[in-house]
């Protein structure tokens, strides 16, 4: 991940030689659920629903092309980590994690409306770790794969626009273990 956190930074870096006002910035937060697991254990299959649950965090920058396209970079996954209590005395910890690289087309629908479309490379991580006696190590998953998102904004001013968007991106495994990057999220967005 620190790999691609600092070829995006670059790329990035390279387009600040470009004028301000065609640089976009925002944050977005993601609603989690409690999540929920199943595994064999102790004669039978166990189901456990999360104990714990934090909504992740994602933040983005964009450079605009034109009126319609533009390049952005992101990262999710400050907070957004999940906890299920297992046998007595253990517990698994959870956490997903992604940051993307992809263009941006929007289509104006009225001064204030306008929907947008993403598409380009993601690379997520999984993490999964027992806390307990004699627990394994935490392990972590990467996968890098394609990156789709589809959204709605609504401009409240010149330079601010809400904006709720659906993100996907393959799913990580881990040991029999899945997790979906597939998110809702409602953002804000600000341009200079």
């Amino acid at each position: 991940m620190n790999k691609f956190l600092c070829s995006t930074l670059m790329v990035l870096s390279a387009s600040s030689l470009a004028r301000a006002e065609d640089v976009y910035f925002g944050a977005t937060l993601t609603p989690s659920d409690k999540g929920h697991i199943s595994y064999d254990g102790d004669g039978g299959r166990q189901q456990r629903d999360g104990s714990q649950r934090n909504p992740a965090v994602g933040l983005f920058v964009g450079y605009v092309l034109s009126p319609s396209w533009a390049m952005e970079a992101g990262y999710r996954g400050i907070g957004g980590q999940q906890a299920f209590d297992l046998d007595p005395g253990y517990q698994l910890k959870t956490r997903t994690r992604m940051g993307y690289v992809a263009v941006r087309n929007t289509w104006q629908l009225s001064e204030e409306w306008a929907v947008y479309g993403k598409v380009g490379v993601a690379q997520g991580r999984f993490r999964a770790a027992i806390s307990g006696r004699n627990a394994p190590p935490q392990e972590t998953a990467r996968k890098t794969g394609l990156y789709a998102g589809v959204g709605l904004s609504y401009a409240l001013a010149k330079d601010i626009a809400l904006q709720l968007e659906l993100e996907h991106t393959d799913k990580l495994k881990q040991e029999g273990l899945s997790a979906s990057m597939d998110k809702a999220s409602l953002g804000v967005r600000f341009g200079f």
